[in-house]
């Protein structure tokens, strides 16, 4: 169809209102096409990709004690020690807020090869498993960062 087009448009004879509708119909043709196929690619893509960046958004847990500092929460130095395991893995961290008033505490940015893995070292994490912390985990789509360098 697209070629029989093609020859009628070189030959001048593709005008009004029959025309149009006829190159719509082709592009629609066209996209679905590729609207069908899109998924395919971008699934395989996705599976494609070893690792992903996941962030941790930690919390006061039930067992947060409300008359202590953060440093003085249990598990906390075993929490910070546990962060060093992600070696290589780990991008970013710290703390957020003013920690007297937030309920958000901190938050973790690492690589990981999937949610599940990431929510498995998160449950690892001696302050989560003492209660003192909870935290959630997302995937972290990346569309730009810039380093930090102590600025």
């Amino acid at each position: 169809m697209n070629i029989h087009i093609a020859k009628v448009i070189r030959a001048g004879r593709f005008t009004g209102r029959r025309a149009t509708l006829t190159l719509a119909l082709a592009a629609f043709a066209a996209f679905g096409a590729v609207a069908t196929f899109a998924p395919v690619a971008v699934a395989q893509d996705v599976a494609a990709a070893k690792t992903g960046v996941f962030a941790v958004i930690y919390e006061r847990g039930s067992a947060y004690q409300g008359s202590k500092s953060i440093a003085e929460q249990s598990n906390i130095k075993e929490h910070i020690a546990y962060g060093q395991t992600l070696g290589h893995k780990f991008l970013a961290g710290g703390l957020l807020g003013t920690l007297t008033e937030d309920k958000v505490l901190g938050m973790v940015v690492f690589e990981a090869e999937n949610i599940e893995a990431a929510k498995q070292w998160v449950n690892q994490d001696p302050g989560v498993k003492s209660g003192v912390l909870s935290a959630s985990v997302r995937r972290w789509q990346v569309t730009s960062i810039k380093a930090y360098q102590g600025k």
